[in-house]
């Protein structure tokens, strides 16, 4: 089992973001990356990824933006993300149906035959 470092993780998750971005499936990212699907997953669900360290470096009290905009600017990160995930979603729902779909095809030749 191999282990990744944190720096690893994260540009793992960025290079993950690109690929959904560009319309690959959740096998097909998996297989660029090098990792199971389950293990893209549960870094994903992992509280400190990339997203979450840049909306934390926007809350600093250095940041010279008005409280209102900087709000506005994490919903929209959020929005976004959010988007991103909901296509996701609906790629990983679509491949299942697909998968599901040739099985059944598969085992009604196999009765038939």
């Amino acid at each position: 089992m191999k282990k990744h470092s944190h720096d690893e993780i994260l540009f793992k998750l960025a290079r993950a973001n690109e690929l959904a971005r560009a319309g690959n499936s959740q096998v097909e990212i998996c297989k660029a990356l090098g990792v199971s699907v389950m293990t893209l997953h549960r870094w994903r669900k992992m509280p400190l990824h990339q997203s979450d360290a840049t909306l934390a470096q926007c809350r600093t009290p250095e940041n010279s933006m008005s409280a209102e905009a900087r709000t506005i600017d994490d919903m929209r990160g959020v929005l976004e993300d959010l988007t991103l995930e909901n296509q996701r979603f609906r790629k990983i729902v679509a491949d299942l149906l697909l998968e599901k779909t040739r099985l059944e095809e598969a085992l009604a030749a196999a009765v038939r035959a």
